[in-house]
């Protein structure tokens, strides 16, 4: 283990153990968060109906009805239940009971139902009759009257679970994220427009492959979380030349709650997340190569990889302009440095046609190919609009990319009306200021079942945020104070480089008047967690802290993510656990006062 994890040759670049300690690390962490993520038995077929369609239930014979059970689709509308003495009871599918199962209570004794839409649409995926001891009544036969499919509400008995649970349906955001990602392979109007779209076109992978299933919706996030954990790594044996720290890079990130919850649904946020780790990992990458024992072309590939990241990101959340201002900072510093070093050593003659080739090459890179991979991410829009019956443009190539500029610019202004004059307030919400010292979480899910509690909160770690909060400031006071002046550059440039993405990505939400939440913080957490462990290799190598140090706080992060294992993956637990995580252990509010 110590052979393992020695210091080694101080080399940036992977050797054969770095290797497999990496994919190591990725295929436990993978197999961990693919556990418990969502059911793939799942409806599929939908009843869809509009005012006067009806179908009408068979039980066999005459039953006590208890409850029904619909698991809804797409659509908004009221129906009536009725029973063969005329009792009814009205059932109103709402906005966010799509894609999950809801319980209604009902009682009385009949032998058929009869669903009669009279109000907007009703589209369900399954339903199911429960008896007076609250078990399934195997339904005979679904006859549909004036148009539907009324078997579709039956074809798939096997779905019905014992219970509903974050586990076979839709929670959080995600009946918005989601629910579009099932718009775009169909092609149906598209609901959620406030983020632009790569995102959800990722989930809609995952959806594509494994259904519109409570894992086929996730398991991209899931994936992309995993993913991180490389990148973690990749950049932590960039910025600290050591095997030991780049594992602990890795391995403290996969041990932040926040990490694990938010890329276990379907929302955007872990894509923007991946992709600016990715523009920092070739930003460094690009600046240890820009040197003159490299050609110019070879300095090139990370600068285009970190402007297609870039671009990635953009695509996926706007907050992906956040990162790039400090992508800038760190370029044009580096530019302006080098000039400066190369033309005090007399080679200012070569370093300006060098410089104005690579300005030339990020205009490509940086504007021209990022524009064209956000113009390509509204493809679903423009294709909704092309083959709407209320389409009145013209079908030739020009006219057709001038409806498309149309769309797209009719969609950046609606998302920038939304977002800066949003007004709601929420009872997660929280301020910049909180965020580091995790405050208050942001609920995903919660259920109770006597003593028993299932929750899903978001929140980071306070073994893995407040030791980072902390250590950030710690290495701002080491620098102001002079302490690292002895520091090697590649060291100091590690030091601007993970201090400049936490200004950048953190900095603009102190100036945000809407409503915010804790995973605001999220594209930040892993650079603050940089930052720390840059003042903590500081600290061993100077003497100042022993080498076994960083093994205490990955030994205390590991034992508080699995004391906070159950509140962030929905695994029930006492209420009696609950209350002690929530008002004993130092969180802050998980549960917000619910249990």
């Amino acid at each position: 283990m110590a052979d393992l994890f020695a210091a080694g040759d101080r080399s940036p670049r992977l050797d054969k153990k770095d290797r497999k300690l990496l994919w190591l690390l990725t295929l436990v962490y993978t197999l961990f968060t693919l556990f418990n993520l969502g059911t793939l038995n799942f409806p599929q077929n939908a009843w869809t109906a509009e005012p006067g369609e009806s179908v009408v239930l068979d039980l066999g014979e005459e039953t006590n009805v208890s409850a029904v059970w619909f698991n809804g689709n797409i659509a908004t509308g009221k129906m009536t239940v009725a029973a063969d003495d005329g009792a009814s009871y009205e059932y109103s599918q709402q906005f966010g009971e799509m894609f999950t199962w809801r319980k209604k209570e009902m009682s009385f004794t009949t032998r058929t139902l009869r669903l009669e839409v009279y109000s907007g649409e009703i589209s369900l995926n399954e339903i199911a009759v429960l008896d007076n001891l609250g078990k399934p009544v195997a339904v005979s036969v679904a006859v549909s009257v004036a148009g539907g499919n009324g078997a579709a509400l039956l074809d798939e008995q096997e779905t019905v679970p014992e219970k509903a649970s974050y586990y076979n349906g839709m929670i959080f955001d995600e009946i918005y994220h989601a629910r579009t990602a099932c718009e775009f392979l169909h092609n149906r109007s598209i609901y959620e427009w406030t983020h632009p779209p790569l995102g959800k076109e990722l989930i809609a992978v995952g959806v594509a492959l494994f259904g519109m299933t409570p894992f086929g919706w996730r398991v991209i996030p899931a994936l992309f979380g995993a993913a991180m954990l490389p990148v973690m790594f990749l950049l932590g044996k960039r910025i600290f030349r050591r095997r030991d720290y780049a594992f602990l890079a890795a391995a403290l990130f996969a041990l932040d709650t926040m990490h694990f919850a938010q890329t276990r649904i379907a929302t955007v946020d872990v894509f923007i997340v991946f992709f600016i780790l990715l523009m920092y990992l070739f930003m460094l990458d690009y600046i240890e190569a820009d040197n003159d024992a490299q050609p110019l072309k070879k300095t090139f590939l990370p600068l285009g990889a970190c402007g297609v990241s870039f671009g990635l990101g953009v695509a996926s959340k706007w907050t992906g302009l956040y990162a790039g201002v400090g992508l800038a900072v760190v370029f044009f510093t580096h530019l302006i440095l080098r000039g400066i070093r190369e033309t005090r050593e007399g080679r200012g003659a070569a370093f300006w046609p060098r410089t104005i080739k690579t300005l030339t090459f990020c205009i490509g890179f940086f504007i021209l190919i990022p524009g064209l991979i956000y113009f390509l991410s509204y493809i679903p829009f423009y294709r909704y609009e092309f083959t709407r019956e209320t389409y009145a443009g013209g079908t030739g190539a020009l006219d057709r990319l001038k409806e498309m500029v149309r769309i797209l610019v009719s969609q950046q202004e609606s998302m920038f009306s939304y977002h800066s004059k949003l007004t709601a307030t929420h009872l997660c919400q929280s301020t910049w200021y909180e965020w580091p010292f995790t405050a208050k979480a942001v609920w995903f899910y919660f259920s109770s079942d006597g003593n028993m509690v299932s929750n899903i909160s978001t929140f980071g770690s306070p073994a893995v945020w407040w030791v980072s909060a902390v250590g950030t400031l710690w290495l701002l006071m080491e620098l102001i104070a002079g302490r690292m002046k002895q520091e090697p550059q590649w060291v100091k440039t590690a030091v601007a480089v993970v201090l400049a993405a936490v200004a950048a990505n953190y900095f603009p939400w102190m100036t945000v008047p809407r409503c915010t939440f804790q995973y605001h913080f999220f594209p930040t957490a892993p650079f603050i967690l940089l930052s720390a462990l840059l003042l903590l290799r500081h600290l061993e190598e100077t003497g100042a802290v022993p080498a076994w140090g960083k093994w205490c706080w990955l030994g205390v992060a590991a034992v508080y993510f699995l004391l906070l294992l159950p509140a962030c993956s929905g695994l029930p637990m006492p209420r009696t656990y609950a209350r002690f995580l929530e008002y004993v252990l130092p969180t802050g509010l998980l549960f917000l006062g619910a249990v």
